[in-house]
């Protein structure tokens, strides 16, 4: 089992203290690689030239 398995009943009850009522119930454990990674937001924005200096 993995550490986070171990501790989802402290992480739920953190979360839970953190949002002041129940939100979270249980916790899914993927494996790693079985989602796809997030892309990045800032991943299509093109590099900002900085401006010409005045001539």
């Amino acid at each position: 089992m993995t550490k986070a398995r171990l501790e989802q009943a402290r992480v739920i009850a953190a979360a839970n203290a953190a949002a002041g009522r129940t939100v979270v119930r249980a916790l899914r454990i993927l494996p790693p690689g079985a989602a796809p990674a997030p892309a990045r937001a800032d991943a299509a924005l093109a590099p900002v030239e900085p401006p010409a200096a005045p001539v």
